[in-house]
């Protein structure tokens, strides 16, 4: 997505998206255009080739939600494929995500096979890139003095006792 626009293919009555890279607010205002161009059609289907994408923050999940629903408005649907670990976390905790069907691979969206369906909601395995999520604090280690004049006092105070 940061490389340029993606270029729809049609298949099987269906418009074939890839989208790779970041999915997060910066990028969100360009590839929504296209999402939506994509769904001018009367029962639109659009499945989304997301194994590539790395980062997805709240405003790429939001973006797959709206287009969803855009697309259940006009009589047609959104399909994901291959999702990445960055889009599988989200499946979880974003309100609409799990509304959206996800296949294991491309073929199995374009063509809604059952057998390649992904379990809803899609378990997320591996790490994920979520750019929202807290960060863990890293821990910090001690400063020490070294005092290279082997001197019993630095700056900072006494030397620690030898063994």
């Amino acid at each position: 997505m940061g490389r340029g626009l993606p270029v729809p293919s049609t298949a099987m009555n269906a418009v074939v998206l890839a989208l790779h890279g970041l999915l997060v607010e910066g990028t969100v205002e360009t590839v929504e255009p296209v999402l939506v161009g994509c769904l001018v059609a009367a029962e639109p289907r659009l499945v989304l080739d997301v194994s590539e994408v790395t980062v997805c923050d709240t405003a790429g999940a939001a973006l797959l939600v709206r287009v969803a629903e855009l697309a259940w408005q006009r009589g047609g649907e959104l399909r994901l494929a291959a999702p990445s670990p960055a889009i599988r976390s989200w499946a979880q905790v974003a309100a609409g995500m799990d509304g959206i069907a996800a296949f294991a691979s491309v073929e199995g969206a374009v063509e809604a096979d059952p057998r390649d369906l992904l379990a809803a909601p899609v378990v997320a395995s591996g790490p994920a890139a979520c750019v929202d999520e807290p960060v863990p604090p890293q821990r910090r280690r001690p400063r020490w003095r070294v005092n290279p004049s082997a001197r019993g006092r630095s700056r900072r105070g006494p030397a620690s006792p030898r063994r």
